[in-house]
């Protein structure tokens, strides 16, 4: 009996035919040019890992063969055409073909999904059979990623590495990493030594949630990530067609900075944060602080190949600057009556510096917020015309952002935010609050009425960490839910209601099951997943969502 084709993301076209492929039948993976070499090797080493066969890999072979092509007009990269592609599986073989190498990566996360689930075990433990399929799959949308953030709690590189090639199966194309935040700092950067030095460590971490903490666990928590570790991070994810966009989030979120330099802040120093929320601490807005936050993006720039770079800038309390003396001269002279329009400097000087570098900034949707001038006029140079916003506080500002011609990431925190409770029965496991099922995922779509779709660059979800302090912990409030947002951002509508991915999941779990993934089952938490009665208790708080400036 013919297993059932269940594939996440669904493609736009697939038509079955009866019959498999036995892959042993196959004589070579034909890769014709070095732009497919080096994903050929790939599937070889997948198959070889997960079902025992080793296909060799040519530049040609006269007999039945997996055949991997680049052909028709190289489209541009990030867009959507450079990842479409064409599968087809028969007796004669394997045949895949796209305009783009990074179309041939999709391609072959869909071959893999293809296989018996237990080929996707480390070991040979499934037979290399496909069905019989002809599939013509394009993306919806260019941008599909996901945020880890590693610097609440900080995860090792393997782990990182894993999630990379958890997205790629999953045909996202992004793995966004917040590496700086108040509670540490996770980046060398060999000219700011004491940044991993002091930065990288905080004393102990709350117990609990941090609105009903008692105790902390007074155990030292930190790490980061050496330039070595970050070459082999972007180097692993470049083989998948996988862009790694770090985060270095300014002028707000800085305690780990300020404990490192105190010198570059606005108030008295603090230790690194060793509980979760929004503190004061905030960059002065001086030459020196500029000066520091141009060595990190240079190093920023030496290591990671991605043409984005995120600069945070959310939440950033004015507090200190509405004190600040070196704040008060800079709003003079730069005609600035609003204290929030500090904020607007900082940016448009982090802006210039990284466009210098040949980078695009992209910022959370507080850099919007300019402030105003001393005439009263707006300061929408707070988020530079060539900035992409990356909207996380609900759908009314993807509007905003997109009136004001901003190319938008959609991350919404009602939809996207996989750190809120996966169900509402009592035995979730901490969360910040929320409840985001599923179903409520599936049902989103990530483009809002009145936004024209060319506005919105794509979409991503979050895994903020303060309640994830283990990769164990990551991978419950990731999965399934991060394979229905793939869904969601890679399918079209019209392939989503053909085949509902709810109906898919059941097959799709499977898949993660032989992975080793910590995922949650739909029926909720297996008992060792539970939150039980300890730290790991639920703590509800109602969730109120933002209301749009």
């Amino acid at each position: 009996m013919q297993r059932r084709i269940s594939l996440i993301p669904q493609p736009r076209h697939l038509h079955a035919d009866d019959g498999e492929l036995d892959l042993a039948s196959l004589g070579a993976i034909v890769a014709g040019d070095p732009e497919t070499g080096s994903l050929a090797w790939l599937l070889s080493d997948l198959l070889a890992r997960g079902t025992g066969l080793r296909l060799p890999v040519a530049e040609a072979f006269d007999g039945p063969a997996v055949r991997l092509r680049v052909d028709g007009a190289r489209p541009a990269d990030f867009t959507t055409a450079a990842e479409a592609y064409r599968l087809e599986t028969s007796a004669g073989g394997i045949d895949l073909a796209a305009a783009h190498p990074a179309g041939i990566a999709r391609g072959i996360a869909t071959l893999r999904q293809l296989l018996p689930a237990d080929a996707l075990r480390e070991a040979p433990s499934a037979a290399a059979r496909v069905p019989h399929v002809a599939i013509e799959d394009e993306p919806r949308l260019r941008w599909r990623g996901v945020m880890l953030d590693v610097a609440r709690h900080f995860q090792p590189k393997d782990f990182v590495l894993r999630m990379i090639d958890r997205a790629w199966m999953h045909r996202l194309n992004v793995v966004h990493l917040h590496l700086t935040d108040d509670q540490g700092w996770r980046l060398e950067v060999p000219s700011r030594p004491e940044l991993t030095a002091v930065g990288s460590w905080r004393d102990e971490t709350v117990v609990g949630h941090a609105l009903d903490a008692a105790e902390f666990d007074g155990t030292p928590h930190g790490g980061f990530y050496t330039l070595g570790d970050v070459r082999e991070i972007v180097a692993y994810a470049r083989a998948r067609h996988i862009t790694v966009v770090p985060e270095i989030n300014l002028p707000g979120h800085t305690r780990a900075v300020l404990a490192a330099y105190p010198e570059l802040g606005a108030g008295p120093a603090e230790p690194v944060a060793t509980t979760f929320g929004i503190f004061e601490e905030v960059l002065e807005p001086t030459e020196e602080a500029l000066a520091f936050a141009r060595d990190v993006f240079d190093v920023v720039a030496e290591v990671f190949d991605s043409p984005f770079v995120h600069i945070g800038g959310d939440e950033v309390p004015t507090t200190q600057w509405e004190s600040s003396k070196t704040a008060k001269e800079l709003m003079e002279s730069e005609g600035i009556a609003d204290v929030r329009g500090v904020q607007a400097w900082f940016t448009r000087n982090l802006t210039g510096h990284l466009t210098g570098l040949g980078r695009r900034v992209i910022g959370w949707d507080e850099i919007l917020d300019g402030g105003e001038d001393r005439d009263g006029g707006s300061l929408e140079g707070g988020a530079p015309a060539e900035a992409v916003v990356s909207v996380w506080r609900n759908e009314a500002y993807v509007k905003k952002a997109a009136a004001a011609g901003h190319e938008v990431i959609v991350a919404p925190e009602p939809y996207v935010y996989f750190d809120h409770y996966e169900g509402d029965g009592p035995d979730e496991p901490l969360r910040i609050h929320g409840h985001t099922s599923t179903g409520k995922v599936a049902a989103w779509d990530p483009v809002p009425d009145g936004v024209e779709e060319s506005s919105v660059l794509g979409a991503q979800c979050q895994l903020w960490s303060e309640y994830l302090p283990h990769y164990r912990d990551v991978e419950y409030a990731a999965f399934p839910r991060l394979a229905v947002f793939a869904d969601v951002v890679w399918s079209g509508p019209g392939a989503r209601r053909a085949a509902p991915v709810e109906e898919r999941l059941e097959d799709h779990v499977a898949r993660l099951e032989a992975m080793g993934v910590n995922y949650r089952p739909a029926a909720g938490p297996r008992p060792w997943q539970a939150g039980g009665e300890g730290r790991r208790k639920r703590f509800d708080r109602a969730f109120v969502e933002h209301e749009a400036e």
